[in-house]
Order: structure tokens, then sequence, then C-alpha cells
């Protein structure tokens, strides 16, 4: 189409009374290709009319034609798009839905698929959920910003915008449920008379399931009977690998989902053709895979020109914006022998880069285990002086990304010294490293390592501590070792019997609150039954006066949206990384699904301690508490060697390091609760305790009750 002709036509379709945005982004997509820079122009016309309408629906339509062409659209970038989205909400309700997406973190195609789920959810819209089932809308109550559901297996769910967006699908006329619903008969008798057709429509409903979650589907639908499955699925397996013209993958593990394929692909000339089109960058690295599966790993050459045309295109799409996405095609390319040794060089240097951001961290922690150690390989293939900068990076990686990490430098002599190094800090030893040590005893002791009993005492350091992120989920790992009657048994035999009573002791005299009494109670009676000689240092627990558990209305309602953000977001969120980890197959082999279970077992200890937590926790004001001695509520002076330090002790939950708002439950509290104004006392220090004074005890001031009075009405990460 004529330059001049075409943009006519976009201004006439964005320019009349009711603007046609989604006919407009059809015929800038097709004109991309031709003139980039006047479709450029016009969907910049597009973004402009959609927020001036305050047209979500049209925003929408502009961030799906960026996340399939973000590539060739330039100088349009996610932050700008993510505002045209903010801006274009009109309603209260869609302002609710925005907010409720994280529009600051997401990518683009999941702004469109979260978006559009939230949007098309109305009083009696079906819907399904990969955790949930089937079910049906409620109502959506915007104030408080939830959704309500009846599923099939409990009515009236609520559940967040946030999760609703990322887990819901809506259930079509297609659906096996709304058919059965509208036509049960039909259902009935498809069921009897020709099972895999069942059970196709069943994965076409809800997506692959392991046999089990199909006959759970099928059996509480009361389409087969429990004891018909067996009968059932022999008949309905038969079907579906007869049906050639539809293949199904039915694996051998029934672990394993079963998942409906598309058209035998044979990996020919119309593939090619096809490839050499695609513009998205999942999609080519994912078909270059796919082929590459298909030949043996063998790269025809007759495709390297255009496999090389269209990875060099992701490169280039994901450089700057997608670096888990570029170190994928980086290696790939590196692979293939795709890419030049100055390309190569020219890669690994973008992939080391600080700018605005660290592009080493963000690309390992966005990456699979295995990834992370092609990633590694080929920044030290490329550079080897780029190894100091790997190792600078160990103490801040996940733990995915750091055992990857070491496994592929495993008997480098450099990584060993820094990872003896890192192990040897006990002061402040690294949660995912002892982890990684604590896990992979040969690859520590390899490196020589710190010994076993070394390696417990720093396990004991980091689980009294109060943490956040990746290291209290570090913290959760270790908690659970110690809560293991089989790992503890296998710590107590390879201990000397001098070791086993320093770590019982140090266990015993441990008064942190973070460490669960019952928990460290079941550590101690188990160490003694495994060594008799320990049940003579068991001490009488001293029941000290019980103080109230207090706290502020302002952690408590912070503590109370974090509980309900780890049942509704994180719990569910994982649920699905173990559905999809097992996907990638063997579960031996398989990183990410070890990692996905690890992190539902922490994930299930993190529920069960906030409910217990919540149970027990009563709010105050701490309005009428005497000056008379240090107290939750009291504003104190310390005096030491150093010089005066003023701190306000609030209650269990209640920390802010600005203002010097500590715990009760804190070191520091405790050794200055109950205390008066001229007492000497021992305050902890990073070596034992250093002596002070106690010089004064006031009233809050009006700073900290102005922090009290803050309520927080939504959940925040950090808070």
């Amino acid at each position: 189409m004529d330059k001049n002709a075409f943009e006519a036509q976009i201004q006439g379709l964005l320019d009349s009374e009711t603007p046609d945005i989604t006919a407009a982004l059809a015929l800038i997509g097709e004109q991309l290709a031709d003139d980039a820079k006047g479709a450029v122009k016009v969907f910049s016309s597009a973004t402009k009319i959609a927020v001036e309408r305050r047209d979500l629906r049209g925003a929408i339509a502009c961030m799906d034609l960026f996340a399939k062409r973000g590539a060739e659209l330039k100088g349009v970038d996610l932050a700008q798009m993510r505002e045209v989205i903010r801006r274009s909400a009109a309603t209260t309700e869609e302002k609710l839905m925005v907010d409720s997406i994280g529009l600051a973190s997401a990518s683009a195609s999941a702004i469109v698929r979260r978006l559009s789920v939230l949007l098309a959810l109305k009083p009696g819209v079906y819907v399904s959920s990969q955790s949930w089932g089937f079910g049906q809308i409620q109502n959506i109550d915007t104030f408080y910003g939830k959704v309500i559901i009846d599923f099939e297996g409990k009515k009236g769910h609520a559940m967040s915008l946030a999760v609703a967006g990322q887990n819901l699908e809506v259930a079509d006329d297609a659906h096996l449920m709304t058919r059965l619903l509208k036509n049960r008969q039909e259902i009935v008798d498809m069921a009897e008379k020709h099972p895999a057709e069942l059970a196709r429509l069943a994965l076409e409903s809800y997506g692959p399931l392991t046999i089990q979650r199909l006959q759970e589907r099928l059996v509480s639908a009361g389409l087969v009977k429990p004891d018909g499955w067996k009968a059932f699925w022999e008949s309905a397996r038969r079907g579906l690998k007869a049906d050639k013209a539809r293949p199904v993958e039915i694996p051998v593990k029934r672990t394993e989902p079963i998942r409906l394929l598309d058209a035998e692909e044979d990996f020919g000339d119309a593939w090619l053709k096809r490839f050499a089109k695609l513009r998205d960058l999942k999609a080519i690295y994912d078909g270059v895979l796919a082929m590459l599966a298909d030949k043996k790993n063998e790269l025809p050459d007759s495709y390297r020109d255009t496999v090389a045309n269209r990875l060099n295109f992701a490169l280039k799409g994901a450089d700057k914006s997608d670096f888990p996405r570029y170190a994928q095609v980086a290696t790939l390319m590196a692979r293939l022998e795709l890419s030049s040794a100055a390309d190569r060089a020219k890669q690994a240097a973008t992939l080391t880069e600080v700018d605005e951001q660290d592009n080493l961290l963000a690309a390992l922690k966005g990456l699979s285990a295995r990834d992370v150690a092609a990633t590694v390989r080929f920044i030290l293939a490329q550079d080897p002086e780029k190894k100091a900068l790997i190792l600078d990076h160990l103490t801040q990686l996940n733990s995915v990304a750091l055992g990857a990490t070491l496994g592929a430098l495993a008997g480098d002599k450099e990584t060993g010294a820094e990872v003896r190094k890192l192990l040897a800090r006990q002061a402040s030893p690294v949660p995912t490293l002892v982890v990684w040590a604590l896990r992979n005893r040969d690859a520590a002791e390899a490196w020589q390592a710190p010994a076993l009993n070394e390696l417990i005492t720093q396990a004991i350091h980091i689980v009294e501590q109060r943490l956040t992120g990746e290291s209290l989920k570090m913290r959760n790992a270790l908690q659970a070792f110690f809560d293991s009657a089989k790992w503890l048994e296998e710590v107590c035999k390879e201990l000397s019997a001098f070791d086993r009573r320093v770590m019982f002791e140090r266990i015993q005299a441990s008064t942190a609150n973070e460490w669960d009494a019952a928990s460290k109670r079941n550590v101690l009676v188990r160490m003694a039954r495994f060594d008799p000689a320990l049940a003579k240092l068991r001490r009488s627990e001293r029941q000290p006066q019980e103080r109230p558990h207090l706290t502020s209305l302002r952690s408590l309602q912070a503590y109370r949206l974090a509980f309900d953000h780890l049942i509704n977001v994180e719990i569910p969120a994982n649920k699905k990384d173990i559905a999809t980890a097992r996907s990638y197959g063997d579960l031996r082999e398989n990183a990410e699904y070890q990692f996905a279970r690890e992190h539902e077992r922490v994930l299930m200890g993190r529920q069960d301690e906030m409910d217990r937590t919540l149970k027990f926790l009563k709010p105050t004001d701490f309005a009428g508490v005497s000056c008379e001695t240090a107290e939750p509520g009291t504003r104190v002076t310390v005096e030491t060697a150093k010089g005066r330090a003023t701190y306000t002790i609030l209650g269990e939950l209640d920390r802010d390091e600005a203002l010097n708002i500590i715990s009760s439950r804190s070191r520091l509290a405790a050794a200055l609760l109950g205390h008066k104004p001229g007492d000497k006392v021992d305050l902890p220090a990073e070596r034992g305790t250093e002596p002070a004074t106690l010089a004064a005890v006031e009233p809050l001031d009006d700073a900290v009750k102005a922090w009290l009075a803050a309520i927080p009405t939504q959940y925040e990460p950090n808070a």
C-alpha cells in the first residue's frame, strides 16, 4: 500500500467519532515489514487515542501488538506501553484491575493476558483453574479487590484479582464443563461411547493433565465412576493413540502430563518458510530447539542461513530488555557455530555489562539451571578473565543459579578458594551457599570446604536470624533440614561424639525467637535418642514470666496482608511451577522440579508459622505504658564506649531501621527489657557482647506515633 494512502486509512479509522483501534492495529501489523517507520508513527497515534478516550481495551490491543512485534516498533519500549495501559483505565474497577496485575514488572504478553481475563470476569461467567478446576463467577468485590467463585470443590472461594488474572481462564462454550451444564446427556453419551473424545475434550479444556488429575476431573464431574476408571482409560488410551491425525503425547510415567500435540511437524521446507517469518522471540528460540530435536541435534546446511537470520533477530530483540533470552540465544548460536569469534566476544561483553542494571545478574537469575551452566561456560570461553566477575556475583545469586554456576565451575581452584572464603564467614554466613554445601557434600568437600561441624554451626546461626527474600527461603530450607529425622540421623552419624555434643549444646543454648520452640525441642530429643550420652546435658527449661504477645496494629495488618498474599498468590504460583517443571521430564535430573518442590516445603512451613503467629498476637497502641523500666512502648537511650544511641522498643513484629524501632523479640530488646535507668546491661555485638548503661527510658515521640498510625491497606513485599 502507498505510504500516504496507508497513513490516511489509519487516521480515518482513528479520527472517527468511535475510533476502531483494533482495525487500525491490524493494518499496522501488515505494514510493519514494508514501512516500519510509518507504522510506528501511526502506532503511536493509536496509543495516544487509547489514552485520550480512556479506552483500556484499545490500549490492551496496542500492548498485544507490541508483545508480538515489539522488536520492529523502533522507539517504542515497554515502559511507555505500561504507561499507556495505566492512563487508559477509566473506571474505578478498571484502575483496580490495572493495579492488581503487577504492571511495573509484568511482561507485555502477561499484561495482555491478565487484563483480558479480568475484564471478562462477570457474574455468571464460567472459568477454569489448574488448581481449583471449573467454577462460576458469583461476584466481583471491587472494594476488597476479590473475585468470589463457586468452584466444583469449594463454593464461595474468594480469590484476589492478582491471582485471578494469573491463574484463571475464561471457559468458552466449547469447555467440557460448559457443555456438560448445557447438555449433560451429550457428554454422558460421549463418556460411554467415545472415551477418547471425552479425554481429548478434557485436555482441550484444562490443558496438560496427569492421568491422576484427568481421573479426578472426570470422576468429580460424575462422568466416570471410580471403579470404572481403569476400563474407561484403557479404551480412551487406545483411541487417542489410534488417531494419527490428532496426535497426543501419553508419557510412560504417570506423574508426567498428557499433552495434545499439533499435527505432527516434519520440519521440512514448509516449516522453514513459516519459521523465516517468525518475529516472536520465544517462538524463534523454541522453534530452533524443536527442529534440532527432530534432526538429532544436527543443523542441516540448507537451514543455516535462515536459522542464523532469525536467531540474530531474536538476539537484537532481547538486547537491553530480556537478558535471560539474550543468553539463551547467544549460547545456542555458539553451539551451532552460527556466530563468529568477534560476535561471541561482543555478546559475552554485553552479558557482563553493568549499565542501568547488572546484566549478568539479570540473566542468571532468570534462567533454568541448565541454561545458567551453559551461559557461564559461554562467557568464560570468550573471556576467561570474567571468572572473577562471576565469582563476585556468587553471594547475589538465587539457589538455582548458584548451584548451576558452581556446577559449571567444578574443579576450578579459584572457585574453590572463593567458596572456602565465603563459607568461612562465621559472623555473616551466606545462606544460599550454606544450603548448597549441605546439599552437595561431595562437591563442597572436593573444594576443601569447611567440615560438617562448621557448616552445622553456620546453619544454626542462619536459622536464628530474621531474614527476607531469598535468604528467608534458605533459612526455611535449613529449618526443614533440622526438622527431618532422616537428615539429622545422618548428620549425627558423621559427627564425632565431641562435635555432636557441641551441636547439641549450641542448639540448646539458642534463645532466638525465630527458631520455633517445639521444633528445637524435637531436634534435641532426636539427638539424645541417637546418642544417649547427650540426654545428660539436657537442662530443664526455665519458664520465664510470660509476656503478652503484642504488636502494633500497623505491623499486624501488614502481616495479615502478607499471609493473604502467601495463600492466594505464592502457593498457587508454586503449584503452577511444579506442574510446569513436571512437564520437563525426568524428575530425578530435573533441577527446576527439585527447586519447586523444595520451595513448596518452604511455603508450607511459612504458612504454618504465620498461621500460629496470627493466632496468639494481639494488637496494641502502647498507650499508658510506664517509663519506670524499659518495656514495649518505650523509647530507650543507651550509652556505650562508642557513644549514645536511642531505640524505640515496640511489639514483636515492629521494626523500622530509619526510626530505630526494634522488635521486643530482638536480642537488643531482650537485653534491655525490665531494666531501669542507670542499670548496667550487656548489649549484643558482632562478637559476643559489649557493656552499656541504660541512660534513659522515655515515652514514644511524635515520629513513632505517626508511624504507628499509618495502617497499610495493601500488601507490600518488603513491609
